[in-house]
């Protein structure tokens, strides 16, 4: 990228740019420079104008870094260091037409190089005032420029070595004014002309117009320092040329890109050429022989015999040769029938290649440049005929919109012929306007009939696109990694750092810009100098290697091939406290495999570790604590199964109380109605006043009434031993043999009894030939616990509900299966149904234990294993399976 301070057409910048690209031209490889103005002698370079071109830079070439930036002058260059701060901070800076007051400051700044534009102004003065003796006053003419005031201050020391010279600086004037004390000078005084490009009105004016009014008006010897400011009028001086810094700054830019540290390059004084102007040293009485032997003399008359006194000898030599070459001629002549059949041979051959290349081919006259024959192909990819090719100009194959331009092709032809064949890509415009990208050759010919130059144009527009896509996609990825939260830094083959992101700097403290380029990527992270994870893997080492740098904490990745992962405790440095990091490193590989660098992510885990020693201490105090309220837990869960005992036995005494009450009560009232019926039979008997139909009808209802007492007794009976049964299997831990259907219907007559039932409908399908041998206790309480769970859960938003208990003998089991058509269980809770005070209706009477000691009693008392299944909105199942025969076992209910 080249940034160039002034304007196109001024001589002082095109003559730089002119050789920059020529000596850039011996560059081995094709080269793209973009060229941007800043046009400072228009406007002023305050820093709202630098932002402002800086944005535009941006905008036009992103934030893909340039190989090179190059700077002509000083506006110029305060700009590229702006940009290299900013953005690009590792890239060489390369300057020319700088003033060498800045050289102090532009060498702290590290990585530039480039060559002043001041002569020396000792020099200069002491030749000056050697061929001028009658000099008594230094006139200076300057403008507040930069570039001009910087002059002024390296000439101010030289002045300062000749104390007996008066000094007068002409500044801050209009040009007007400044003609006018010029011309009340005398031929004792010496004019010294400084850039003067703005006068005090405002007047821009070009190093040219400036030094042709200044001669115009001077009565004095009039020096200036550069080239373009000779005009006639001037005397001369130590010049500085344009053409020379350009050519110098390009030498320097190719040294940088075969591989060269612009450090390594030093920093060049400006080059003087001692140049006079032949009437000027006339009217000033100076003596040509007093002038230094390298110096040129403009507009001397011309002595043609001095001229050719030194060649005579030569021009004898030539009229000899001339005289052989006539003979040659004559020779020649018969050759050249021969050589005509080659030619129309060799024509032939060149009109095949010509007309069937896949490259566009144009063949232009060497003086004027008109196209005078093209290919099929240029035809097929500009869209023109060969009649319309011979009509256009460079210019009109070109987007010269955008900087491609016809100047540009004649110049780049001028090179082809000086230089020798060039390459280089173009922007060209077909016939309908649409612009492609090509590469394109000029090669010079000399041919009998004249000059010609061969181009040959191949379109490049995929190969362009693809690379603007790459370098669209590389600056996604370096924004992608910068705003990573995780720190990242990347080094190459040579182990130095290329990328470095904010996290990184947040992290080690460390600026992307003071590390990167450097060998240093243990900086901000450990207190010496050490290898890092990335040095290994660039270096091929393996986990074994590293031990004593890592101990155990390193491992290779399983999923990338040579990545390794560890953890690193890293001591205390300054004022940051220790840190423990986890770093992950992984190779880059270029398309062909081979390691050309390394990534590295580095995560801070320090409150993650200092978490860890947290938990595991916590952990080892929780440990003591479950084991010791585990032991209490036992003791409270056998105190709730024996409260749940008790609770269903005082649920029985309740109900059988209230079943017991209606025979007894039938007893009571019949036979309190047999005693007053029997009082008042006896009392009619023994008054003889009863008829025998009377007796027999007393004696009727006594019988009645004594059947209806021994029916209600014999069912207080059964009811009572009913209860004795059930009360003893409640509170008894022995085994004994029942029936599976009595018992599941003496215990849904017992909570019948109890009205915990109500309207619920209760279907029973178990064959009566089903028996265990086992503890009917712990099944009443099972069956207990799932009917009020049915009525109080499932049945709670139903008037009435449907219960199935069914049971079949499968070998030595027998497979109970419970089943309502309730609300159903929703998914989470089913989960936790069997875990201790779990309970959907927390707050509302739910203790959370019933289901709980249903799992408890079948799965530790029984022997068995229960199973729950569930929908919400169909009901919810418990399939139990019980072994038929319980073998003898210690148990506690």
């Amino acid at each position: 990228m080249l940034l160039v301070s002034y304007h196109a057409g001024m001589a002082w910048s095109d003559e730089q740019i002119a050789g920059l690209r020529r000596e850039l031209g011996r560059y081995e490889r094709p080269l793209k420079l973009s060229l941007d103005f800043l046009d400072t002698k228009n406007v002023q370079p305050l820093p709202a104008y630098q932002q402002q071109f800086e944005d535009l830079l941006l905008s036009k070439y992103g934030l893909t870094p340039p190989r090179l930036l190059l700077a002509t002058d000083d506006d110029a260059l305060d700009l590229a260091l702006r940009m290299r701060a900013r953005h690009f901070p590792a890239v060489p800076i390369l300057f020319s037409g700088v003033s060498g007051s800045r050289r102090a400051s532009l060498q702290d700044e590290g990585n530039i190089s480039g060559v002043f534009d001041d002569v020396d102004d000792s020099q200069n003065l002491a030749l000056m005032l050697k061929l001028l003796p009658r000099t008594k006053r230094a006139v200076i003419v300057h403008d507040q420029s930069r570039t001009s005031l910087a002059q002024v201050s390296s000439l101010a020391p030289v002045l300062a070595q000749h104390p007996g010279l008066q000094v007068e600086h002409l500044t801050r004037m209009s040009v007007q004014e400044v003609q006018t004390r010029l011309r009340a000078l005398s031929g004792t005084d010496l004019v010294l002309a400084l850039p003067f490009n703005l006068d005090a009105q405002g007047r821009v004016i070009s190093h040219e117009e400036a030094s042709e009014l200044w001669a115009e008006a001077a009565a004095a010897p009039l020096t200036v320092t550069r080239d373009v400011s000779m005009r006639p009028g001037v005397l001369g001086g130590f010049l500085v040329t344009g053409r020379q810094q350009g050519e110098h700054l390009g030498r320097l830019a190719v040294q940088v890109l075969q591989g060269k540290n612009a450090d390594e390059l030093p920093m060049l004084t400006g080059l003087g050429v001692p140049t006079f102007e032949h009437q000027q040293l006339r009217r000033w009485g100076i003596d040509e022989a007093a002038l230094p032997k390298s110096a040129v003399v403009l507009h001397r008359p011309i002595n043609w015999w001095a001229d050719l006194r030194p060649y005579l000898g030569w021009l004898f030599s030539l009229f000899g040769s001339l005289l052989v070459i006539i003979a040659l001629l004559i020779n020649g002549i018969r050759l050249r029938h021969r050589s005509e059949q080659a030619m129309r041979q060799s024509t032939q051959n060149y009109l095949a290649l010509f007309n069937s290349s896949s490259d566009a081919i144009l063949v232009r006259d060497g003086k004027s440049l008109a196209i005078i024959d093209v290919n099929p192909r240029f035809c097929s990819l500009y869209g023109y005929s060969p009649d319309e090719a011979r009509l256009l100009s460079a210019s009109q194959l070109s987007d010269e919109a955008n900087f491609y331009t016809g100047a540009m092709v004649a110049e780049r032809i001028d090179k082809a012929r000086n230089e020798g064949p060039q390459f280089f890509e173009w922007r060209s415009r077909r016939k309908d306007g649409s612009h492609f990208w090509a590469d394109v050759s000029l090669t010079s010919f000399k041919l009998p009939e004249g000059e010609r130059i061969i181009s040959t144009v191949r379109d490049i527009s995929d190969r362009k696109q693809l690379e603007t896509q790459a370098q669209a996609f590389q600056h996604q990825v370096k924004q992608i990694y910068q705003n990573l939260p995780v720190a990242v830094f990347v080094i190459d083959a040579l182990h130095r750092v290329s990328f470095w992101n904010e996290q990184m700097t947040r992290l080690t403290g460390v600026e992307a810009k003071d590390i990167i380029g450097s060998h240093e990527a243990w900086r901000g992270i450990y207190p010496t100098a050490r290898p890092c994870l990335v040095d290994a893997v660039v270096d091929g080492l393996g986990v074994e290697s590293l031990t004593q740098l890592y101990g155990d904490q390193l491992r290779s990745s399983d999923e990338v091939l040579g990545a390794m992962e560890g953890e690193s405790c890293i001591p205390a440095q300054g004022e940051r406290a220790e840190l423990w990091l986890r770093f992950c490193a992984a190779p880059l590989r270029d398309e062909q495999g081979q390691v050309v660098g390394a990534i590295e992510t580095v995560i801070d885990v320090t409150v993650l570790k200092r978490t860890q020693e947290s938990l595991q201490a916590l952990n080892q105090q929780l440990e003591a604590r479950v084991e010791a309220r585990s032991h209490e837990l036992e003791l409270a869960m056998e105190q709730l199964l024996q409260a749940d005992k008790m609770a269903a036995l005082g649920s029985l005494v309740a109900g059988v109380a209230h079943e017991l009450n209606t025979p007894l009560g039938n007893v009571l009232t019949v036979a309190s109605t047999i005693a007053d019926t029997s009082k008042a039979f006896g009392q009619e008997l023994l008054g003889g006043r009863l008829r025998r139909a009377e007796v027999e009808a007393r004696l009727n209802q006594l019988h009645e009434a004594s059947l209806l007492i021994e029916r209600n007794a014999k069912r207080a009976a059964k009811l009572v031993a009913d209860f004795k049964q059930i009360a003893v299997d409640q509170s008894s831990t022995h085994r004994r043999e029942f029936a599976l259907q009595d018992l599941v219907n003496d215990t849904l007559s017992m909570l019948s009894s109890s009205h915990l039932l109500g309207q619920v409908q209760i279907q029973v399908d178990i064959d009566p030939g089903i028996h265990l041998h086992s503890f009917p206790g712990p099944l009443e309480q099972i069956l207990s616990h799932l009917l009020t769970n049915s009525v109080k859960h499932g049945f709670e938003a139903q008037a009435e509900g449907c219960i199935t208990i069914q049971a079949q003998a499968q070998g030595t089991e027998v497979s109970i299966s419970y089943a309502d058509n309730g609300c159903g269980i929703a998914p989470a809770a089913l989960r936790h149904l069997f875990e201790p005070f779990y309970t959907t209706r927390f707050g509302q009477g739910g203790s959370g234990l019933g289901l709980y000691i249903v799992y408890n009693l079948v799965t530790s008392v029984l022997g068995g294993r229960i199973e729950v299944s569930s929908k919400p909105g169909f009901g919810c199942r418990f399939d139990l399976h019980l072994p038929l025969y319980l073998d003898s076992r210690p148990v506690e209910i």
